[in-house]
Parts: C-alpha cells; structure tokens; sequence
C-alpha cells in the first residue's frame, strides 16, 4: 500500500511527465505561429514596402511649389509564368504530400495541418496576369500619392497627364489601378492610356530591343557564373540539408526541389502578405539571406550593376526626365504628372544606371558573409510594383529635384544634399 506521501509524490511525477510530452509537443511547432518574413526577391509583396515607410516623405521646405512628378512603375503582383504554374501545381502538390506523409518530420500536427489545408490549382490561362493582390498595391498608391501632392492631382484633364504602358495585361491594369486610386472612380474610367508600342517599348522596355545585350548577358551562361557559384557552394548545400531534416527526408532536397518550394513560398506569400505561408515557414531567417543571395547574385549580373552594357541604356529614362523638366521650367504648358508602366528589368536597370543601391564590392559566389549589409537587395528595391520616381519643385533659390525610391526620398549620387536632412535633392538649373 502506498503512504500518501508517496502518492502525492507519483501524482505530481505523472503531472509533470504529461507536462514535459505537452511542452514538447508544443515546442516542437516551426512553422505554426511564426510571423511573416520578407525576403523574397523580386516576388516580395509591396504591402511589406508600405509597412516600413516613413509617414513624412515630403521635402522639409514646404514653401517649394510642387510642378511635375515623374514616376516609373513596376506592374503588381501577378500569378506566375506558365512554367512556375506547372510547378506549383505538380511539383509542390507533390512535396506537400510528402511533408505530409513523412514518418521522421520534426513539423507538429498544427505544421503539417497548415499544409494539409494548402491547396493550388492555378489556372494556367491566368500565367503572368495582374494579381487581386497586384490590383490594391496600385489603388492604394494612387491614394497615397493623391494625399501628398493633391495639388498635381486633385482634378483631371487629358493634357495634364502622360499614362504609358507596355503591352501587357498585368501593366495595363497596373495602370488602371493606380488611376482608381489617384481619382475617383468616375474620373478615373475616362483617364487615357497612350497606345502601347508594339512589340516593344523602345523606352520603358529598351532592354528588349538590345541584341548586344540580349546575347552577350542575357542568353549567356558565363554572365552568370557567380550565380552558378554560388547554387552550388556549401551556404545552399546546408539550406537544403536543413529542410530535408526538418521534413525528416533520408536524402537532402535536390536544388531543383528547393528552387520549387522556394517559388511556391514566393508567390503563396505575395498573394496574402499578412497571412504566414506555411512553405515560406519552412525557412530560417539564415536560410531565406541565402536564398535572397541567390537571386540578388542572378539579378545583379543580368539586369544591375554587374555589366554596362546592362546599365547604360537606361540613360534614356533620365534623358525623358530631364527634358521634360526642362520644358516645364522654360514657362511653357507642361504635364502635372507622367506615369510609365513596365517590368522589374526596367526597374532594376535604371536603379544600376542611377547608382543609388551600387555596393563598393561586386557582389560574388565568394564574398556572401561580407555582403549582408549589401544595398543591392532585390527584396527591398524591386518587389512587385516597385517604382522609382523624380518630383520637380520650384523654390525661391531656383528649381529642385527629388529622387523616390518605392516612395521614399533617396539620395541621388553626385548632388549636394546640405540644404536637406532627408535624402539627396539637386539643384535644376533652367539655362
């Protein structure tokens, strides 16, 4: 018979193995819980932008006259290539069965349970198109900007304006979008859009129309070689060791699976930024610097800094912006605002041309651990509708110019910026 201090004491031993299996089970979640992350590439939601802007981006000498704003526009968020479809709808529905069904995962059921709950069947008629998600990026910019400049944009009239658009859908209704936001709706149904050049662009879109550059970078294997490195050093080995452990997989994920998890994170994550997608939750905060290395090294040497041939080219967006602040400063009728709808390579070459998220260092297969603090992040300057943007201001000391990056003021290389504390503004001379 057990005294009942020895009871007590084997109830509370019960008590507290049931409460170390519960706490371990618990515990044991990696995915369920854990916030949002926001290194995706040229696939990060622009909502993740927004969160993080200062809410005073206007210059601090509010006695300036705003005259002309100038902006180029990445389109929203889309649905993926036809390619990326087919992966996401066969490749990762396969994996999510094999999370699912794996006897060693080291996920809980509340883990496993977020990707039972995961479907995709994405209709491939919809490959690249605008995205809902894409559709309230652009509205909700127009809103903003209406809210600081609404001198420029408090009433519409046809000669006011330039709307321009590659020919595409997902730029297209960018374009529609961002008008909904900018004016109301009944106006913003009868705001014109200049007939889009066919094929191609030759300014919003010039790298299309660039053989030299179309064959000696973009369909060139050894352009890329760091990015080649790089997917096979030891930093992306480990990432996939990783995951493969967690999922409790005998052999490591092949790159090409990693490449497909990484995608459909991608995408699952941009159509709901404040929703966590559980295949984004499969990577670490180390896991996902790699995984944005990866694509920054792609990006870097394809449509940024890397090569001129790439950067140069761009000048002529500048030259479309000078000349046309120079007509506005000379007295005659000038355009309030300009709009450009095109594409991430647009975006990222102009970026490279104008200098202001060029590194010291090349950005190399070798130099990953150095380059954390790097500028050039794709996450951070080319999400989806990223933008680049130039205010022209009339002050009493002369012209101004101001340069946004994603709606925030940016230094402009080259320019004295002593006269402002935030970012750098460059005097206009009109001469």
């Amino acid at each position: 018979i057990l005294q009942p201090s020895n009871i007590v004491m084997k109830a509370i031993s019960w008590i507290c193995f049931v409460f170390s299996l519960f706490s371990c089970t618990q515990g044991s979640c990696h995915i369920y819980g854990k916030p949002t992350q926001d290194k995706y590439s040229t696939k990060t939601p622009y909502q993740y932008i927004v969160d993080n802007l200062k809410t005073d981006v206007t210059t601090e000498d509010s006695t300036c006259e705003n005259i002309q704003y100038w902006s180029i526009i990445r389109h929203g968020t889309r649905y993926p290539s036809k390619k990326a479809i087919n992966i996401i709808n066969n490749v990762s529905n396969s994996l999510k069965q094999r999370i699912i069904d794996s006897e060693n995962t080291k996920l809980c059921s509340k883990d496993l349970d977020l990707f039972k709950n995961w479907n995709a069947d994405i209709p491939l008629e919809e490959a690249k198109n605008l995205h809902r998600e894409g559709i309230e990026e652009l509205i909700f910019m127009g809103e903003r900007l209406y809210s600081r400049y609404p001198e420029l944009f408090s009433d519409y009239h046809p000669e006011d304006f330039v709307f321009r658009s590659t020919n595409e859908q997902r730029t297209i209704l960018s374009f529609e979008s961002l008008a909904l936001g900018l004016f109301s709706r009944p106006i913003a149904n009868k705001v014109e859009l200049e007939e889009p050049i066919k094929p191609h662009d030759p300014l919003i879109r010039f790298y299309k129309l660039c053989d030299k550059w179309i064959k000696s970078v973009k369909k060139n294997d050894s352009a890329k070689h760091e990015y080649f490195q790089f997917i096979n050093s030891q930093y992306v080995y480990r990432v996939r060791e990783n995951i493969s452990s967690l999922l409790g997989f005998s052999e490591p994920l092949s790159y090409s699976e990693l490449e497909s998890l990484y995608l459909t994170c991608n995408f699952d994550q941009a159509w709901a930024p404040k929703s966590p997608s559980p295949w984004c939750g499969l990577f670490t905060e180390a896991s996902l610097e790699v995984m944005e290395y990866i694509e920054d090294l792609e990006y870097y040497w394809v449509d940024g800094p890397g090569y001129e041939i790439t950067r140069k080219p761009a000048c002529l967006l500048i030259s479309d912006v000078y000349h046309n602040f120079l007509n506005a400063t000379k007295g005659g009728r000038e355009e309030k605002g300009i709009f450009y709808f095109t594409h991430s390579g647009t975006i990222l070459k102009f970026l490279a041309f104008l200098e202001t998220h060029t590194d010291t260092d090349h950005l190399r297969s070798d130099n990953f651990s150095t380059m954390k603090n790097r500028k050039w992040k794709t996450s951070k300057i080319g999400p989806f509708s990223a933008n680049i943007s130039f205010l022209l201001q009339k002050c009493d000391l002369g012209y101004l110019v101001c340069l946004y990056v994603n709606e925030q003021l940016t230094s402009l290389p080259g320019c004295d910026n002593d006269n402002l504390s935030l970012g750098q503004v460059c005097g206009f001379s009109a001469a």
